[in-house]
């Protein structure tokens, strides 16, 4: 990403760092909200990194000491490379995204006023050198309309962060993130269909996780998701039959399964397509009308509700 001065990540960090009180805390929970690329996972770094010596002691002695050791404040330590590193590899849509979480903050304005902070660290400079640093790649934030403007006429900051994603989820489990994440890169390349069939899919999944949890497998409830004679689930079709006819079985969800198929009903007439009878889904308000966020987002509720 070459359209910020390298100074520009530096400044993010330690800025969130001092809004957030001295703490990285503030910086990692945002970076957490948004379902950015690629995750960053500082206990892994800790892991790879954690001293031997100390593997003895109990978990909790050992989070005692990483809390003052992997301070931020240490200007070399690994959590702030690890941090420096993950800023920089972030496309040019997730800084903005998270300068816009940034500067409406009013303690990020009230930096401008303090000199020092406890560390001894010129606190006024870093809130200072970030403006600077964006005014110098023609970039200003625009306090009244909480905007980030651009002074080039080749920079439509709001085209790109227009370009949202079809499915902003976050997903826990790995295998819906990844999927997700394919579907959401399709989206944004124009790849309509792509993303069409692999919502299919997703959506396909989440009803058989939702079926398999409500009715545990057993030689009765089997025939509800999966064909025993050929070795693999039914298709979508049948899926949503088996799910539709048993809906009273959810009870204080069954107002939420009724509102979902009211909203797949345009999904059905294609949930059986063949390979060679796939419907080309060439624009992208079709499948913005589909509403395949909020349909996804029913199917997470049901299946979190299941006890």
């Amino acid at each position: 990403m070459n359209k910020f001065h390298p100074k520009i990540f530096e400044y993010l960090i330690k800025s969130y760092y001092y809004v957030g009180f001295s703490s990285y805390e503030y910086l990692l929970e945002t970076l957490k909200f948004f379902n950015f690329q690629e995750e960053l996972d500082l206990n892994k770094i800790k892991e790879e990194k954690r001293d031997p010596s100390v593997s003895e002691l109990s978990i909790e002695k050992i989070k005692e000491i990483e809390s003052i050791s992997w301070s931020l404040k240490e200007r070399e330590g690994e959590v702030y490379n690890a941090l420096l590193n993950y800023i920089k590899s972030l496309k040019e849509e997730d800084i903005y995204k998270l300068l816009l979480v940034l500067f409406p903050d009013t303690r990020f304005k009230a930096m401008s006023y303090d000199n020092w902070n406890y560390y001894g660290e010129y606190v006024k400079d870093w809130h200072n050198n970030l403006i600077h640093f964006l005014e110098l790649c023609g970039i200003k934030y625009d306090s009244e309309k909480k905007q980030l403007v651009s002074f080039e006429e080749d920079l439509d900051i709001k085209r790109i962060l227009a370009k949202s994603d079809l499915i902003d989820i976050k997903f826990e489990d790995i295998f819906y993130r990844n999927l997700n994440q394919e579907i959401n890169k399709c989206y944004k390349l124009g790849a309509y269909t792509a993303s069409f069939i692999l919502s299919r899919k997703l959506i396909e999944n989440l009803v058989i996780d939702i079926l398999r949890k409500k009715f545990p497998q057993n030689e009765e409830n089997l025939p509800i998701y999966y064909r025993i004679d050929s070795g693999r689930f039914h298709d979508l079709t049948l899926l949503l039959k088996n799910f539709e006819e048993r809906k009273k079985e959810f009870g204080i969800d069954e107002e939420t399964i009724e509102e979902f198929f009211k909203l797949i009903k345009p999904f059905r007439p294609s949930a059986n397509s063949s390979a060679h009878s796939i419907i080309v889904w060439g624009e992208k308000e079709n499948l913005d009308k589909l509403q395949i966020e909020k349909m996804v987002g029913l199917l997470i509720k049901i299946l979190n509700n299941i006890k």
